[in-house]
């Protein structure tokens, strides 16, 4: 498997797209975050998930993680020392639940307030541990990162994604049509090898 890291696709772009002029290079750098955008949003890898712990705030808002997209589970250790499960709800939901923000209790919901935010319900009485899995977007390309998860484990999706917005700069409709249908090929794969992955080998399943 070829890798390729972001020098090299700062190279190889343009010679595969066939536009080696100053314009076109220097909207390379775009081409490649617009395509670990849209794999983020669409591949759910084992790859992206990411997990942080700490201590819950005893307020009702809580900061969300750098680069997060999505929540897999949310949990947090009690008094006790049973861990629970906090569940997603509605804002209006956590809202009615607990009106009073000024009160705490154990929290038992949360919601994606904002981009940024949730929103706990009850507002925790005290800074209890919790341990968050979510999925995340990788890092960005750049400069100052060479190489990601993305060049090491999916490059031909990743350059198929580059190539499919280079071609929708230089409206050439048909490479874009070619690139699109390696691009969802290599996802696809990558799809198969994750569902595959939900089961281990005490478990009898049939491959489609």
């Amino acid at each position: 498997m070829q890798n390729f890291s972001y020098g090299q696709l700062q190279t190889l772009v343009p010679q595969y797209a066939e536009r080696t002029d100053a314009t076109f290079a220097a909207q390379v750098p775009t081409f490649i975050a617009l395509a670990e955008n849209r794999i983020a949003t669409e591949v759910k890898q084992q790859g992206f998930q990411a997990v942080v712990s700490g201590t819950l705030p005893t307020t009702s808002t809580m900061a969300k993680p750098s680069y997060w997209r999505e929540t897999i589970s949310f949990n947090f250790t009690s008094a006790a020392g049973a861990r629970a499960q906090l569940l997603l709800r509605p804002v209006e939901y956590v809202r009615n639940y607990w009106p009073n923000e000024s009160l705490q209790d154990t929290p038992r919901f949360y919601a994606d307030y904002n981009a940024t935010h949730f929103l706990l319900g009850p507002t925790p009485s005290s800074a209890l541990n919790f341990e968050l899995v979510y999925y995340a977007r990788l890092q960005p390309l750049g400069a100052s990162s060479d190489t990601n998860w993305l060049t090491t484990n999916m490059p031909q999706a990743l350059l198929a994604a580059i190539m499919v917005e280079a071609c929708r700069y230089i409206k050439n409709a048909a490479r874009q049509a070619s690139w699109e249908d390696m691009y969802q090929g290599a996802v696809g794969g990558i799809k198969q090898e994750n569902a595959e992955r939900q089961a281990d080998r005490t478990t009898v399943f049939t491959r489609p």
